[in-house]
């Protein structure tokens, strides 16, 4: 961690501010690592040379932005890489960005009325170059879900919406649900499933290549039987899958202890003895703070955190953004 000065001539940022700024550029740099212990509030005040109650106020806001987070008797600590379901973390960014601006706009002594006047003009100016493309995604486990989604956040424009195989099979309200949308996509294993379940989606139903990515097989392939591993996963079919990659490479499934995310309660008794844990990407295995400390144990004593990642193939991918782009040029309902 770098050292920390306080500006103190006019004209500068609040001392909160400052000290909020200072963290926030460490760890979004990288030079303060997730579960890294920050300063204790009392030190921290005394090697500035300003309040204790300033350094809190800067905390409170970095635990409100989701970067730190305060345990109780034990300080504050660098946060988990965000790990929510990327609808969730999609919102926590654009909040955080709002935030930012709303900071700069007080600090240019704007008021509550002209920054609302402000947002309403700009964005009934933009109400066309706004409008998004409903797009809907069925799979059959949340967890690949949850990674396809995220792949689809850099993609402007488009809004997405996910939806298991065996729910929306179900519903009888199913193919009503889906034909509001103006892409349907699935993945290749799953697409005559969803067709024959509703014919009437073939004009907007697109079959997406998948596999896992690079460095996930890579890590995997690392393993070897010898080692005690865990996975820890929301859902049986995902547990299925990586048992298959797992038998690949020679690790029978009898050897592998699963814990469902129902059960992540008992994570430190879960991962107590392990070697290695493969965990979906984009999911954290803190669910509280308690877990924090078992959680650093492992890795500390060289256990090893395993993201299984997938990813939709390019050749698909240039598909579907192309279908995506000619949606967003003709207007919705263009296909």
């Amino acid at each position: 961690m770098d050292k920390i000065k306080l500006d103190k001539s006019p004209g500068t940022k609040p001392a909160y501010q400052q000290i909020m700024s200072f963290f926030e550029n460490q760890i979004q740099s990288g030079r303060m690592k997730p579960g890294e212990k920050l300063p204790a509030e009392r030190d921290l005040a005394e090697a500035l040379h300003t309040a204790r109650g300033t350094v809190k106020k800067a905390y409170e806001e970095l635990v409100r932005r989701r970067l730190i987070e305060a345990a109780s008797g034990r300080g504050s600590f660098v946060a988990p890489e965000r790990t929510a379901s990327p609808s969730e973390g999609r919102k926590d960014k654009a909040l955080r960005l709002i935030d930012a601006l709303i900071d700069d706009l007080i600090r240019l002594k704007f008021s509550v009325q002209d920054i609302r006047i402000f947002f309403d003009l700009r964005l009934l100016g933009r109400e066309e170059e706004l409008q998004e493309t409903n797009v809907a995604f069925v799979d059959c486990n949340p967890e690949a879900l949850a990674i396809f989604e995220r792949q689809f956040l850099i993609i402007p424009r488009v809004n997405m919406s996910k939806y298991l195989i065996d729910d929306i099979a179900g519903d009888p309200a199913g193919a009503e649900r889906l034909e509001s949308f103006d892409l349907v996509l699935t993945t290749t294993t799953h697409f005559q499933e969803v067709l024959d379940r509703f014919p009437g989606l073939k004009p907007k139903l697109v079959q997406a290549a998948v596999a896992p990515t690079r460095s996930s097989i890579i890590s995997l392939a690392r393993l070897t039987p010898s080692q005690k591993i865990g996975i820890v996963c929301e859902s049986r079919r995902f547990l299925e899958i990586i048992l298959d990659h797992l038998k690949a490479f020679d690790i029978p499934a009898a050897s592998v202890a699963p814990l469902f995310w129902s059960e992540l309660d008992r994570l430190d008794e879960f991962i107590r003895g392990l070697d290695a844990v493969i965990v979906p990407a984009g999911y954290s295995l803190q669910k509280n703070r308690d877990h924090l400390a078992a959680i650093q144990d492992f890795t500390g004593r060289g256990g090893t955190i395993i993201p299984f990642d997938y990813q939709i193939e390019r050749g698909s991918l240039l598909g579907i953004e192309e279908r995506l782009r000619t949606l967003i040029e003709d207007g919705p309902r263009g296909l």
